[in-house]
């Protein structure tokens, strides 16, 4: 496909690949904070359903699947202020 090479970019630090499109890039940023969101709600749900555990080990586990969650929207949270930080240097153009 030509052009294809030019399309895609890896940015130093950056663990993806990341487009040059500015359209491409607002509808990742959109689709990050999306995720972190749904990741955000089942934190909360998953930690409502362990307080009303009463077995521990359930509890335990149930927490555990919460961490997990809470987790996931961190990285949602951080993809998309790295994307931000991309469309903002490719809205700048070179300087």
């Amino acid at each position: 496909m030509a052009g294809a090479s030019n399309f895609w970019a890896r940015d130093p630090g950056e663990g993806c690949a990341v487009s040059r499109d500015i359209r491409e890039i607002e509808r990742h940023i959109a689709q990050a904070a999306r995720w972190a969101t749904k990741w955000r709600d089942l934190e909360e749900e998953a930690l409502e359903v362990a307080c009303a555990m009463r077995d521990p080990e359930a509890r335990r586990q149930m927490q555990f699947i919460s961490e997990g969650y809470r987790l996931l929207a961190e990285r949602a949270e951080e993809r998309r202020e790295r994307l931000v930080a991309r469309a903002v240097a490719i809205k700048r153009g070179p300087c």
